[in-house]
């Protein structure tokens, strides 16, 4: 979490942590018996490298396919997204 001030109150905002997250998203797919190969095609990617780098915390889904991975995996778009603790900031 960021702090950052708001008429001299101090307001709290996420981080996410997104090599935590890209573990979670694998985690996820595999618990719900996907392949990376059947998930492109769910989402209709070219290719697998999109879902690889999720997966590598190197980048992050859009938020259209945030919520197409909330349904397809039964979870809350923040069950999916990981935030970093105010320790690790």
């Amino acid at each position: 979490m960021y702090n950052f001030f708001e008429n001299k109150k101090i307001i709290e905002y996420p981080v996410i942590d997104m090599e935590a997250t890209g573990t979670h998203i694998k985690k996820l797919r595999k618990n719900a018996n996907f392949s990376v190969k059947e998930l492109k095609e769910i989402l209709g990617f070219e290719a697998v490298q999109t879902i690889y780098q999720w997966e590598k915390g190197k980048s992050l889904p859009s938020l259209e396919n945030l919520f197409l991975l909330s349904n397809l995996f039964k979870k809350e778009i923040n069950e999916i997204v990981l935030i970093k603790n105010k320790q690790q900031v």
